[in-house]
């Protein structure tokens, strides 16, 4: 459950307890006629608000009880009980005077959305569906809140119904458009998300979003023929549409039409409209078709400074695993450095880095950048093995040895890694002149390389 979901309600709870029921409540009271009983009963009532406030919950509720045996007609005491059993978890009494309090005034809302969060607190999904029906008329969060709660229980086509009120009453919303993806995914309901689809590319055939969601629809159904007769239905309503190619591409691709795909990449990736995220997804397809034909790589790189500026983290990262895959390592190297400035915490760049520092024997730089992870990442084996071993290339047997050894502590069940510090550390010890030492790590890795 994303209790965020119900963010909404838990905001109105706040204000029901400390606002206007709060109001409400004294005002009912100190309507009350000043004999000396009421008079008693609005001091335990002002009482309990007071310890209340105070968080003091269970001399709340003793002064509440206090109140209730002196007249057991105010529904705002077994309101008050509810909300201050609530605090303490202790949720079958507050339900018990929720009700309690419902039953006596029918029409309170508050006392009705107070009795919904208490079963959203305990996942209570049915009854909250039974209980949050006579809130919808307040406001159209609580409808998209019944969505989230048909989710829950699996009811898709209730949640779906309500979606559709909405929709048609709001107008749509990308939000409630994620939702509905999620609704059609959990289902399986792919003909009521083609039919959809349809609807609102035939409602609204002006938004070039409406031509991409039903071809990716038709796409993933496998249904090529529809989903490019969309396409090119695409191509025909908005002819100077970039977004079109993020859908062509792939069926030139498909259709070895590669220099019409490659036309398409190229726009795509130069556009200054296509999302970010799409840009990528292209250029990832395109590193992937290189790599089964490579007579297209000018074609690729000659895009490589045209993606957007403003996805230069992601981008430049599938840049790198690409020329990583190409063995192009100095290229790889300067596209992981653009990478980690904007992830500086991913670690996955971070060892990519220090391995092909090690690869590109750039010994001095390889210490001195593992040398600055390790504060961050004290733990991570890998960063002592680039920097033992870049040592030992350095000729500074001593740091190589203790910086190896101290990795060796961190090595948790991972035995080829554990068989690379002592290949290291042997060979350490040897260019040391301790050889005893350095036949002790050799019988150790070989131990290791023979129960594998």
């Amino acid at each position: 459950m994303k209790r965020t979901r119900f963010a909404f309600v838990a905001f109105c709870i706040l204000i029901s307890s400390f606002g206007v029921q709060a109001q409400a409540e004294t005002d009912s009271l100190l309507s009350v006629s000043n004999d000396s009983t009421h008079v008693k009963f609005q001091n335990y009532f002002y009482e309990a608000l007071k310890q209340k406030a105070l968080e003091n919950y269970s001399k709340a509720i003793d002064a509440l009880v206090t109140c209730n045996s002196l007249n057991s007609s105010e529904s705002v005491i077994f309101h008050e009980l509810g909300t201050n059993y609530f605090k303490l978890k202790q949720y079958e009494n507050s339900e018990f005077n929720f009700q309690k309090a419902i039953a006596l005034d029918s029409d309170n809302f508050w006392y009705k959305e107070s009795l919904y969060h208490l079963y959203i607190e305990q996942n209570r999904f049915e009854e909250a569906i039974i209980a949050l029906k006579p809130l919808l008329f307040r406001h159209p969060d609580y409808k998209q809140d019944l969505v989230n709660l048909y989710l829950e229980v699996g009811r898709y086509d209730d949640a779906l119904n309500v979606l559709d009120d909405l929709d048609n009453t709001l107008g749509v919303k990308p939000s409630r458009d994620q939702i509905r993806k999620e609704l059609y995914d959990l289902s399986g309901a792919e003909d009521k998300r083609i039919a959809y689809l349809q609807k609102r590319l035939q409602d609204t055939p002006e938004e070039p979003i409406n031509f991409l969601n039903l071809i990716y629809a038709y796409s993933n159904l496998d249904q090529k023929k529809e989903a490019f007769e969309t396409a090119e239905a695409f191509l025909k309503q908005h002819p100077k549409s970039h977004l079109v190619h993020v859908a062509l591409y792939k069926f030139y691709l498909d259709a070895e039409a590669y220099e019409k795909a490659i036309a398409s990449m190229k726009i795509v990736t130069t556009s200054t409209v296509v999302l970010p995220s799409l840009k990528v997804k292209v250029l990832n397809d395109f590193m992937n078709f290189i790599t089964k034909f490579p007579e297209y790589e000018s074609a690729l790189l000659d895009v490589t400074n045209t993606v957007s500026e403003n996805t230069p983290s992601r981008s430049d990262l599938e840049w790198a695993d690409y020329y990583y895959n190409q063995k192009a390592y100095l290229k790889a190297i300067s596209s992981y450095v653009k990478a980690l400035e904007f992830d500086p915490d991913n670690f996955t760049i971070i060892k990519n880095l220090a391995l092909l520092y090690l690869e590109t024997n750039q010994f001095e730089t390889a210490v001195l950048f593992t040398n600055n992870q390790m504060e961050l990442y004290p733990s991570q084996p890998v960063l002592y093995l680039v920097n033992g071993t870049a040592n030992r290339q350095l000729d500074h047997l001593d740091l190589a040895i203790e910086n190896l050894t101290i990795g060796l502590d961190y090595i948790y069940d991972n035995k080829k890694v554990e068989y690379d510090f002592y290949k290291q550390l042997s060979t350490a010890f040897r260019l040391q002149g301790n050889i005893e030492a350095s036949d002790a790590f050799t019988k150790k890795a070989m131990a290791l390389k023979n129960n594998q």
